[in-house]
């Protein structure tokens, strides 16, 4: 009896998920399975699957999938659909391989990888005995792919514990088994690194990328050094680091190059860089030439398709539809909620990017309720610090921007805090000159984040070839004449946004009608209006709604 996985996303019911990358597996000669021809593994695995010899053909697949995969990955496939699932339990890489390329929801994914003993991070000595054993690379392997499973689902806060294990492990085998570990510990490495970044660790996952690039001429794989130098690239933008993105760009450009799928795949994330790199110093006609390249991924991992959305939405902010864009990250956002949970680094750098296109639309409400689904988060604080100058409170700004300033978690929040006490010092007090401070013109310059600066009211351009560009959006339009509304106004007024009435919008809070029409009275008084559509209109363009 075969079984038919069942597809988690409509994306995915059309196309095979693939690995980002291929993680080299233990391909070990053993007494079972020793390396074989090419030729001989195919013909092997075909006769398997005829046959219905169903553990034979799962031994083939986990033992030999990473050396089939380029011209055999429909045999492959086809073996992973038609093994019964109760087979792949002797083999956890064969169970792990089936959940990268299959992505099915039939069974728990820890059940289907099997009951392989792995110990806790923190067990140092169950760590030590295996890394001295003959069992350190055949382990490696099996939480690798464990690790990578668990990431292209979406739980990255488990795959990121399997990360820091596989990292220790691969250290301390690597001191006692030297000669069996260099070749693969790269991968692992590389692997780690992506996990860490993409689990909100971006500091973590950079070391472990650094350590996986300069370990890269060990391994046998070929394509790290450049792969390890792209994701480096892709995270260090992401946190606003723009100067070492462009030291790692550099160093990818510089690696051999990989050819065949992997190749588009590798180039994803650094083009990402690039883009973003060009945006937040920006330079458009470099910006739009890294954009040009980014589609989102579909064979890929899913993982990194927010990463594109937030380039796109960046740019957009500086020179492109803001509307559209916000629609754009609504759209991918739940196209990619599997993967945008709260312990993801793009989940709040969406909102990020959303709360600041809404704040250059002076949509100042709306991006304040955005924001208080990530209150905590740092990236979020200056967010909110922007949204308090917007309406005009600079005290709550000053506020926000003096703890972000104290922020260590990216360079951008760094730079963001002091462009808004900058702005803040000038927007309170008008009739001093309005030029930017020179500490806040070398930050910019030097972390290449001009696209922050641009909060500052009056300033004109930090740089000189601004002057050859199209105009930039202004990020933080001063909003005039906004008036105070209190909580119950804009209660009435959102209710009349959803065409609710008097009633049905007092209902909700268990007030009368009486008490919502003197609400929805001094509404249109503080608004200058006499209709509830005037009173849509004029809110929108104040930006409370």
């Amino acid at each position: 009896m075969t079984t038919s996985p069942t597809l988690l996303h409509p994306i995915q019911r059309r196309h095979t998920l693939h690995m980002e990358t291929a993680f080299e597996l233990d391909n070990a000669p053993s007494s079972e399975h020793p390396i074989l021809p090419t030729g001989v593994m195919v013909n092997d695995l075909r006769e398997s699957l005829a046959a219905e010899n169903w553990a034979t053909a799962v031994s083939l697949v986990g033992a030999h999938w990473s050396v089939l995969i380029d011209d055999f990955g429909g045999l492959i496939d086809e073996a992973l659909r038609a093994i019964p699932l109760p087979y792949f339990a002797q083999d956890t890489r064969a169970a792990a391989i089936r959940d990268i390329r299959l992505h099915t929801d039939a069974d728990d994914v820890d059940r289907m990888l099997g009951e392989a003993l792995i110990p806790e991070f923190d067990d140092l000595e169950a760590i030590e005995d295996i890394a001295r054993s003959p069992q350190a690379l055949s382990l490696l392997s099996v939480v690798a792919v464990r690790m990578i499973a668990l990431r292209v689902r979406g739980l990255v806060a488990r795959a990121v514990q399997l990360a820091k294990l596989l990292e220790r492990l691969g250290h301390i085998a690597i001191v006692h088994q030297p000669g069996l570990i260099s070749p693969r510990l790269p991968s692992a490495l590389l692997h780690a690194g992506i996990t860490r970044g993409l689990g909100d660790d971006i500091p973590g996952a950079i070391l472990t990328l650094r350590e996986a690039y300069e370990r890269a001429p060990a391994d046998r794989a070929g394509y790290v050094e450049r792969d390890a130098a792209g994701k480096a690239a892709f995270f260090a933008a992401l946190a606003g680091d723009m100067a070492e993105a462009v030291i790692w760009i550099q160093r990818y450009d510089r690696a051999p190059n990989v050819y065949g799928w992997l190749k588009p795949r590798i180039a994803l994330t650094a083009d990402i860089a690039r883009s973003l790199v060009a945006t937040e110093g920006l330079k458009r006609a470099d910006a739009e030439a890294a954009l040009a390249k980014l589609d989102q991924p579909v064979n890929a991992e899913q993982s990194w398709g927010p990463g594109v959305t937030y380039a796109r939405a960046r740019y957009a902010l500086a020179w492109g539809d803001a509307l559209g864009a916000i629609e754009m990250i609504r759209r991918d956002r739940h196209r990619y909620a599997h993967w945008l949970t709260d312990d993801s680094t793009l989940h709040p750098l969406l909102t990020l990017a959303e709360s600041d296109l809404l704040l250059s639309l002076g949509r100042v409400h709306p991006a304040h309720d955005l924001l208080s689904t990530h209150a905590d988060h740092p990236l979020i604080r200056v967010a909110r610090a922007r949204a308090e100058l917007a309406a005009g409170d600079h005290a709550a700004a000053a506020r926000y921007a003096a703890v972000a300033m104290n922020d260590r978690h990216s360079t951008r929040s760094r730079v963001e805090a002091l462009a808004v006490q900058t702005a803040t010092k000038l927007r309170a007090r008008p009739q001093v000159a309005a030029v930017p401070p020179s500490s806040l013109v070398e930050v910019a310059k030097a972390s290449g984040l001009m696209l922050s600066t641009r909060i500052v009211p009056e300033a004109g351009p930090l740089d000189p070839t601004h002057h050859s560009l199209d105009a930039v959006r202004e990020p933080l339009p001063t909003l005039p004449d906004n008036p105070k509304l209190t909580e119950r106004q804009i209660l009435v007024l959102r209710g009349m946004q959803q065409g609710l009435t008097l009633r049905q919008i007092g209902a909700r809070q268990h007030l009368s009608v009486n008490t919502m029409k003197t609400h929805a009275t001094a509404l249109y008084r503080r608004l200058g209006v006499t209709t509830r559509d005037e009173a849509i209109a004029r809110a929108h363009e104040l930006g409370l709604l």
